[in-house]
């Protein structure tokens, strides 16, 4: 910088300073301007809104309104409420009243331009577009699901653990007119094994006819009438869960007809891992009152249990394909419940109409054996272990199964060493001891004197990590399938010979444990 230059330095600096700062008020001074003016204009609106609702009020309080005055009546009150940013505020913390013509208008919105698209996106990547839909169908009744602590996102494609599902959702239902309307509800897993065709099919958790709904209707969640009481041992395998729902006090009012009570998700261990899809499907009935048959279902289910059974009789079926059905199954309706879907296949039938829908997601974890042993069924594990002899496959399953008996700590907290030890059936081998030799001693004592050397000059040392407390990875097949055969009550306990020897077979991938 040149003297002059370096001389009119301060007095640039100033005049600089004074023009930014002149800016900044300026512009500040304006956007508080264009506010004001916002404001001016969105209050004149206002008051032209509540000059038109105090004629209509007027009109009401003489007798001389129709019903389309009345519903031009009830819209401009929901827009004047609406132009209200205290509103707004209200709405965005959530704690609000949905059953207010406001809120719910806003409710509403939220659901059409956020929610809808994002749950169609999903359907699309999860290909629920196509195996329970038959094309991209944007839902026309806002249904809403709420498991405990899933804060009503679940029904928009969400993972949710299975012990989360022990107790039936919370629903709500919003028609958006004061219509007396019926539904029905059906919660369908789209991802259940079939060990007939070796595919899957579409199993029914939960179905309920006959729902009255006049505007909007909240179903109260906590109904799982087929659980049994959890035991110690049930209680101790859910140590380490991130959350375990809590049991009602009473078993809640369904309104309408419950044909199947709730069961909770149960996906079965598989290698390689299986998510399962869970679709919620709200269908509008013809009439008040459906009709299903039952007596045909029983029928049809007895029919597939004979034939089943008549097959199984010949020596040359191999006991993987024998089907396990003790009394927890006959309870739970299994066969029953698949005999009635696939979804489309029921709509057609029973001339129903899909208003609403959504699905989540749920995949086996080490937490997942406690709904099995409360529902009182079989586990099945699918997967393989290898391709090594059926004997060498049943020793495994033996070493493996005398492991998870044994276990030092709860499955959650094991070592790596210990999960891998299950996982492949390997017991802990005892270091061999080493004969000394001249060579090793003088090895040693060198390593020791390095040591020393970088203690003198204060180097620190490296601590290692634990090799315990990692994230548990998922078992195999093989560790899985241990674990059932050690878990209280299972119905697989006690089963040898033929069952034992055929073990190898049983464990590829849809074959059942």
């Amino acid at each position: 910088m040149s003297l002059v230059s370096w001389r009119r330095g301060p007095a640039l600096l100033r005049q600089t300073c004074a023009a930014t700062s002149f800016r900044r008020a300026y512009a500040t001074v304006g956007a508080d301007r264009a506010y004001d003016l916002a404001l001016q204009v969105l209050e004149s609106e206002r008051n032209a809104v509540r000059t038109q609702i105090a004629e209509l009020e007027r009109q009401e309080k003489d007798g001389k309104i129709g019903e389309k005055e009345q519903i031009n009546l009830t819209k401009k009150r929901v827009e004047l409420a609406y132009s209200d940013l205290a509103n707004h505020a209200a709405f965005a913390s959530g704690e609000v009243d949905l059953t207010k013509d406001v809120f719910a208008s806003m409710h509403h919105r939220r659901w059409r331009s956020f929610l809808v698209p994002q749950l169609l996106k999903l359907e699309e990547e999860h290909r629920v577009i196509g195996d329970a839909l038959p094309a991209r169908i944007a839902p026309e009744v806002n249904f809403e699901v709420n498991f405990q602590n899933t804060k009503w996102l679940c029904p928009y494609g969400q993972p949710v653990p299975p012990v989360w599902t022990l107790y039936s959702p919370e629903l709500i239902i919003t028609t958006g007119d004061d219509k007396l309307r019926h539904f029905t509800i059906a919660l369908v897993d789209l991802d259940r094994p079939e060990l007939e065709t070796q595919s899957y099919e579409e199993w029914c958790h939960w179905l309920v006819t006959d729902i009255p709904v006049q505007n909007r209707l909240v179903i109260p969640g906590g109904s799982s009438p087929l659980l049994q009481p959890a035991s110690d041992s049930v209680q101790k395998s859910l140590a380490g869960a991130t959350f375990v729902p809590s049991q009602p006090a009473q078993e809640p009012n369904i309104p309408g007809n419950v044909v199947f009570p709730y069961v909770p998700a149960h996906p079965p261990a598989s290698n390689p891992r299986k998510v399962h899809r869970y679709f919620f499907a709200v269908l509008e009935q013809p009439t008040p009152s459906l009709k299903i048959d039952m007596e045909s279902v029983k029928q049809q289910a007895i029919a597939v249990a004979e034939q089943l059974k008549k097959r199984e009789g010949k020596k040359d079926i191999p006991m993987w394909q024998k089907s396990v059905e003790g009394e927890g199954e006959k309870k739970l309706m299994v066969r029953e419940r698949g005999v009635l879907f696939p979804t489309t296949k029921f709509i057609n039938q029973y001339g129903l109409e899909l208003k609403g829908h959504g699905f989540f997601t749920a995949g086996w974890d080490i937490h997942t054996p406690a709904v099995f042993s409360r529902l009182g069924i079989h586990e099945p594990v699918y997967g393989k272990i290898g391709n090594q002899t059926p004997t060498e496959t049943v020793r495994q399953l033996e070493t493996a199964t005398e492991l998870a008996a044994s276990l030092p700590a709860p499955l959650a907290s094991l070592s790596t060493q210990a999960l891998r030890s299950l996982n492949y059936a390997e017991r802990p081998r005892v270091a061999p001891a080493r004969l000394a030799t001249q060579r090793g001693l003088e090895a040693e004592a060198r390593r020791d004197k390095e040591a020393a050397a970088g203690r003198k000059k204060g180097k620190k040392e490296v601590a290692r990590p634990p090799a315990g407390l990692k994230k548990t990875p998922r078992l195999t097949a093989l560790g899985a399938a241990a674990m059932v055969r050690t878990k209280e009550g299972d119905i697989a306990q006690g089963y040898k010979g033929e069952l034992v020897r055929s073990v190898k077979e049983k464990r590829y991938r849809y074959k059942n444990v």
